[in-house]
């Protein structure tokens, strides 16, 4: 698992990196979208977390706010974690998790 997660924050790095080469230079109204980009993955969700706290929401909603909040400011470990999730409802494991995982997010 921690193996998964390893290679998915270095594929994340590359394809920011790739990314950033070819994006314009942030403009000010442009920095929470950049700053996003920037930050770990625990960072954006204790970012998200604390902003759905703010909004007084609790159980479901919360959880709902946050996934939504982590998916549009990270949208490629969104997507890997959702085809983490739906690999495991398959009963995938190890190799064949990772297979479906690269596979799914290529398709997506």
């Amino acid at each position: 698992m921690k193996r998964l997660l390893i290679a998915a924050f270095v594929v994340a790095l590359g394809v920011a990196a790739a990314s950033a080469q070819t994006a314009p230079a942030p403009t000010p109204t442009d920095t929470p979208a950049a700053s996003a980009a920037t930050q770990t993955p625990k960072e954006v969700r204790a970012q998200c977390k604390s902003d759905a706290k703010a909004q007084g929401l609790k159980g479901d909603a919360r959880k709902a706010a946050v996934q939504d909040c982590f998916a549009k400011a990270r949208p490629d470990l969104a997507k890997a974690q959702q085809c983490r999730q739906e690999g495991k409802a398959k009963g995938l494991a190890k190799k064949e998790l990772k297979a479906y995982v690269e596979q799914c997010k290529a398709a997506g």
